[in-house]
């Protein structure tokens, strides 16, 4: 039986504003062969990613559900990196309690000045205090105790932004390589 994968988040996950077929997630798609669903949609926050894990995540019943999200928590001034950590902690909870293997992805850093120039033009968004809690929401993973993958601190020897926050098709290249090296894959993509 193939391995099945969810991938759930925002528009990191969901590929914007690139074909899905450019995407991180179709891009471990295509490298392992195994099941992988896409469940990031665009603008959502961890408390509507909350309101569908039931359906994206425990209903497709994958082996692993690999979580990206936070970023617009912050973007929109929602919650602080802790409540975002409760909340990713929670679905994790969730999805261990229904036999699936967690991983949580530390969020993108921005790139403050072009996300100012290129990224919701007109905002009063400070992007550089979105980094500042994007750093403190990947601290707070990283001392953890569930499994992660550190984009966070990875991205940050790739930095192709196509707006400051949404990474170019080669940055979604370069965090499939980082996510197939956690699921042992040695493919070159």
């Amino acid at each position: 039986m193939k391995k099945k994968l969810v991938f759930i988040g925002n528009s990191i996950v969901n590929g914007f504003p690139w074909k899905r077929s450019q995407c991180f997630v179709s891009l471990v798609r295509e490298s392992t062969g195994y099941d992988v669903f896409n469940k990031g949609i665009n603008g959502d926050t961890t408390g509507n990613i909350m309101r569908r894990f039931g359906k994206d995540v425990i209903g497709n019943n994958p082996d692993q559900v690999f979580i990206l999200t936070g970023t617009n928590d912050f973007i929109y001034d929602n919650l602080s990196p802790a409540q975002v950590y409760m909340n990713i902690a929670a679905m994790a909870e969730t999805a261990a309690d229904n036999g699936i293997c967690p991983i949580l992805i530390t969020p993108l850093p921005v790139d403050a000045e072009m996300a100012s120039r290129l990224w919701m033009t007109g905002s009063v968004t400070d992007y550089s205090e979105v980094n500042r809690q994007l750093e403190e929401l990947s601290r707070i993973i990283r001392n953890g105790e569930l499994e992660f993958i550190d984009l966070n601190r990875e991205y940050r020897k790739c930095g192709l932004y196509h707006d400051g926050v949404h990474p170019t098709p080669e940055g979604h290249a370069f965090i499939a390589q980082v996510i197939l090296r956690r699921i042992n894959q040695d493919i070159t993509l």
